[in-house]
């Protein structure tokens, strides 16, 4: 197994560059969803779960970072959130 701290492998090491970079985003996703889920919803998975039509699991597993989100699931939070996943991700 080839370690992404090592440079000898100039695309292994960009695509683990690549990676970390998709990883932030997404946390940074995540983290402004839960902000905006949190003040429109009042701290209310079930609801928000129910307006975004997804599980509360799979909304708690997302927040706790055991589930990464699809393209789908992002475009259902977004939809529960009654934003445009433009909107979501201009200041990100």
């Amino acid at each position: 197994m080839t370690s992404c701290k090592s440079k000898k492998n100039n695309w292994v090491y960009f695509l683990c560059l690549m990676q970390s970079k998709i990883d932030k985003i997404e946390e940074e996703i995540v983290q402004k969803i839960f902000k905006l889920a949190l003040e429109k919803f009042d701290g209310n998975n079930s609801l928000f779960a129910r307006k975004s039509n997804c599980s509360e699991a799979s909304i708690r597993r997302i927040y706790n970072g055991k589930q990464r989100m699809t393209l789908n699931m992002l475009l259902k939070l977004c939809d529960g959130l009654e934003i445009d996943l433009k909107e979501l991700i201009e200041q990100i």
